[in-house]
């Protein structure tokens, strides 16, 4: 899984035209996809900064590409005053099926468990 930490925002991306998405023709949901985007959404709270998620000093980068291919899905929309990723309608719908199909796993084989 791609994911970047810096010690500062990533301030060249506070504006989603810098985010080069012209040739993001992802029209999959991956695994990867999937969990990039609960990561985010547990970092952030449902609202992802395009310039990092603020973590105790440190800044969660979102993986551009996985930003783009939910942005030209309908998951998420960009809000360009706040400088935010917003979850759409159809985007806690794909979280929904995500936490689903999480819970249709089996049991994982730890010890004490």
């Amino acid at each position: 899984m791609s994911k970047s930490f810096n010690q500062l925002p990533y301030e060249d991306l506070a504006d989603y035209g810098n985010w080069g998405q012209d040739n993001n023709d992802s029209k999959r949901d991956t695994p990867r996809t999937r969990a990039l985007f609960m990561a985010y959404l547990v970092s952030s709270g449902g609202r992802i900064p395009l310039r990092g998620i603020e973590m105790h000093g440190t800044y969660f980068w979102p993986d551009v590409w996985v930003g783009g291919a939910l942005v030209k899905k309908g998951y998420l929309a960009v809000d360009e005053s706040a400088q935010e990723f917003v979850v759409t309608q159809d985007g806690w719908g794909f979280v929904a099926d995500t936490l689903e199909i999480l819970g249709k796993q089996p049991p994982c084989n730890m010890p004490g468990r």
